[in-house]
């Protein structure tokens, strides 16, 4: 089973397309952690078929969406938010602590718009960086294993 991860648009919504084009047929799950700015109804629109969950980021003035979501998939309990509710850009310290707290097995965040994968304390910390960088994260969940890189446009 396949997570694509995305975070931080900033209005390069051909980048969003693109991995979703890319992905569309081989994921299951879409996770955006915010800060598209309002674009992501059109990502709903144009692809009604992509099961796609979202959060909002400190640049969604008007979003309604939660802060932060956990979700169950493929056996593994999948936390996700922005991360600047958190503190990411100073630490994850916070980050972690919630993760922990909610029984998190993974725990996607945005904000820093520096793509990584760690394992910290048994979660998965992953950030897919930015999609206005052309970044974003793939997480593949096989035999309850993890596997979780980074990838480009």
């Amino acid at each position: 089973m396949r997570i694509i991860a995305t975070s931080d648009t900033h209005r390069r919504m051909n980048y969003l397309y693109d991995i979703i084009e890319r992905h569309r047929e081989n994921a299951q799950l879409f996770i955006n952690c915010g800060d598209t700015e309002a674009d992501i109804d059109n990502v709903t629109f144009l692809y009604p078929d992509v099961r796609l969950e979202c959060v909002c980021g400190n640049c969604d003035w008007e979003s309604t969406l939660p802060n932060y979501k956990v979700i169950d998939f493929s056996g593994k309990k999948v936390f996700f938010c922005h991360g600047h509710t958190y503190g990411v850009k100073h630490g994850y310290e916070m980050l972690l602590d919630e993760a922990k707290r909610v029984g998190a097995d993974i725990c996607i965040f945005g904000h820093t718009h520096n793509p990584s994968v760690e394992k910290i304390d048994g979660i998965y910390l992953i950030n897919p960086g930015a999609v206005c960088n052309s970044s974003y994260a793939v997480i593949d969940i096989v035999d309850g294993k993890i596997n979780a890189y980074n990838a480009k446009v």
